[in-house]
């Protein structure tokens, strides 16, 4: 089976892309969100993974935008808490460090720790964490040090120079499955994330909103992302946990519009 990640092998994309599909999947690893999206949909691969939410930093707005774009089912999710360390060749040290790679997200999340201990020492940005520790056991210099996870540090052979150097260790990211087919109704608990559109009138959304609240639906997520083409007409997000039923979309048609949906798919767990 190939799934499509954002990154490489020791990324949390792949983590994520093993705990919901196993470890015997064939990962592509992709540069951006959009490749991910584009090789499900044009059947390069049978799934693609993709970050969506982040418990410290919100939304992440490209993985919205390319759902609108592209005609795909979200089937699976999972949440993957972040850990973050420091990672040198085995002759570095916190003394020697000039340079720091990794994401941006990484960075910022490793910031306090980066102005006590390395605040001389430059930052530079990669496309993912895995990278950046790539990058540094390749570059074979005590001056460079990325900020990644132990996989990373275990893949590259790399000496963990400081652990958990994140400002806030309760960092979970979102993560989803992507497929062309619509999954299967799942068992046990159970989420649906669907997209709509509501009239420029007041209480539309309200209106809207009241159609999950009069079921006792709960609501885990509400995003609006801006639609191109239809200016100062946002597009909704919403996720809930529920299945979606006949009377409820029928209700629901008579408050919104464009009604889409997304997927719906098992809930998943906070995980370490």
């Amino acid at each position: 089976m190939k799934v499509a990640i954002q990154g490489i092998d020791s990324s949390y994309h792949a983590r994520a892309a093993r705990a919901m599909f196993g470890d015997t999947i064939d990962l592509v690893h992709c540069d951006t969100f959009a490749e991910v999206f584009t090789s499900v949909t044009e059947g390069l691969v049978e799934y693609g993974v993709a970050a969506i939410e982040n418990s410290l930093y919100g939304s992440i707005n490209d993985t919205y935008d390319l759902l609108l774009e592209h005609q795909l089912h979200i089937c699976a999710e999972t949440y993957q808490q972040i850990s973050l360390h420091l990672l040198g060749t085995d002759d570095s040290s916190l003394e020697s460090i000039t340079d720091v790679f990794s994401q941006a997200p990484a960075l910022s999340e490793a910031s306090e720790f980066l102005d006590t201990k390395l605040s001389n020492a430059k930052r530079h940005e990669y496309n993912d964490t895995a990278s950046a520790a790539r990058f540094v056991a390749q570059s074979k210099t005590t001056t460079n040090a990325a900020i990644a996870s132990m996989q990373a540090a275990k893949e590259f052979g790399l000496h963990v120079l400081a652990e958990n150097i994140e400002t806030h260790h309760d960092n979970y990211t979102r993560f989803i499955a992507l497929s062309q087919q619509e999954p299967s109704a799942p068992n046990g608990d159970t989420k649906t994330s669907i997209t709509f559109e509501t009239s420029d009138t007041p209480g539309s959304l309200y209106a809207a909103l009241g159609v999950f609240a009069d079921r006792n639906i709960n609501l885990t997520k509400l995003e609006s992302r801006p639609i191109i083409g239809k200016a100062w007409t946002p597009m909704y997000y919403i996720d809930f946990t529920s299945a979606i039923d006949k009377e409820l979309l029928a209700e629901l048609k008579q408050s919104a519009s464009n009604i889409r949906i997304l997927g719906t798919y098992p809930a998943g767990r906070s995980s370490a």
